[in-house]
């Protein structure tokens, strides 16, 4: 299965707790919504757990507020996510976009397309 990580930072403005309380209550339910429309099987969020490694050092200047990871279906679902070729993908797609924007730093918020490799 494929899957997308997003390695998210947060807009200038909002707090760590307000970003993850709408993260969580408000863009959760939006990619909920759309599940099926773009062939997504599975939607976590990693939230940071207090702890001084999730705290800005020298070595991790800009660490991230939090991880999305989403699982796709197959390849053609995952191209539907990227390039929203129907109607309904290109409508759903403006809509998430849409509220990333609200409260997502996109421009710094790196993703890795990828398939897991289990170890252990």
């Amino acid at each position: 299965m494929i899957k997308v990580s997003y390695f998210l930072r947060r807009l200038p403005g909002w707090t760590p707790r307000a970003f993850l309380e709408y993260w969580w209550e408000s863009h959760a339910a939006l990619i909920r919504r759309h599940a099926e429309t773009f062939g997504i099987v599975r939607y976590v969020q990693i939230h940071p757990h207090p702890h001084p490694r999730n705290e800005p050092s020298a070595a991790f200047p800009d660490p991230c507020d939090g991880i999305a990871e989403l699982w796709f279906r197959d390849e053609a679902a995952l191209n539907e996510w990227f390039e929203n070729r129907s109607a309904a993908a290109r409508a759903a797609g403006k809509a998430i976009r849409a509220d990333e924007r609200k409260f997502i730093d996109r421009a710094h918020s790196p993703l890795l397309v990828g398939r897991e490799e289990p170890i252990l």
